[in-house]
């Protein structure tokens, strides 16, 4: 039985990060401040047009990785995702179920609690503890956090209605595809896995913000079971769960690589007074 949600829209989130995470202008320019909501709108605008305007930005080495991955991807649909789902999903073979028992149990209580409020519920707990030990990188953090939720969750969900790809219980096998549909049910929204993207867009984001081991591993843990109980519930096939897994992962580095890229930089931030308005600059 899955949780319904008593959180607000995840967009909201953003918008209370930046509320209580705005850095204030220096006294001397009279108390003024840069104004929250249009730091929002320039942070945020600025991170979503960073992402989808990197095909613009490709280089050859992201040329080749970008060939490597469809490549893979490729590979994965045609020569694993039939034979696994009828070897080890299907007849369960002894190999997969003596491995994979517990691995699943935490994807589908990953699943049960829904992607959107374990996002909302780590933002929450996130912005609690940042605000209370006054921790600006875990603000950046939920907000990071967020963004690549939402922002892989596009990619994904524009991706599944274009491909249509059936899923694995409708018996259609890997190759049925009904393209460029965007109406209908759920039975031809196989790939990319919507829950392996959310997963690995969050996971990524906290695995980079801090790379300590403890934090690291149980955080890619969480989304790769993630993936395992996606394929396991025939809700997905394997090169399905590949690429969405990419995506987030993807996603996730983009951000805050782009992120610490603009923390070395110099700032202008406008600021308005009664009788003046000017620019404020952060280094």
């Amino acid at each position: 039985m899955r949780f319904r949600s008593r959180f607000p829209n995840p967009v909201w989130v953003l918008l209370t990060i930046i509320l209580f995470s705005g850095r204030g202008l220096p006294q001397a320019i009279e108390k003024t401040t840069p104004n929250p909501l249009k730091s929002f709108v320039a942070t945020v605008g600025g991170d979503i047009l960073h992402v989808a305007s990197s095909p613009l930005r490709m280089s050859k080495d992201d040329a080749l990785r970008l060939t490597s991955f469809t490549l893979m991807s490729a590979g994965i649909a045609y020569g694993f995702d039939q034979p696994v789902h009828e070897e080890f999903v299907l007849e369960r073979h002894s190999l997969y179920t003596q491995s994979s028992g517990g691995f699943v149990k935490l994807g589908e209580l990953y699943d049960e609690v829904g992607s959107k409020n374990i996002a909302l519920g780590l933002s929450a707990g996130m912005i609690g503890s940042g605000l209370i030990f006054n921790d600006k990188k875990l603000l950046e953090t939920s907000r990071l956090m967020i963004e690549s939720f939402v922002i892989a969750g596009a990619i994904t969900t524009l991706g599944k209605h274009v491909l249509g790809r059936a899923r694995p219980y409708t018996g259609r096998g890997p190759y049925d595809l009904n393209a460029l549909q965007f109406r209908g049910g759920e039975d031809f929204l196989s790939l990319p896995s919507g829950h392996a993207t959310s997963a690995f867009a969050m996971m990524t984001v906290i695995a980079k913000q801090y790379p300590q081991w403890w934090i690291k591993i149980p955080a890619y843990t969480l989304a790769a079971s993630v993936a395992l109980q996606r394929i396991d519930s025939r809700n997905h096939w394997p090169s399905d769960v590949f690429v969405g897994g990419v995506i987030g992962y993807w996603v996730g580095s983009m951000l805050v690589n782009h992120t610490r890229e603009k923390s070395g930089k110099i700032l202008l931030d406008p600021y308005f007074a009664a009788n003046r308005a000017g620019v404020c600059i952060r280094f």
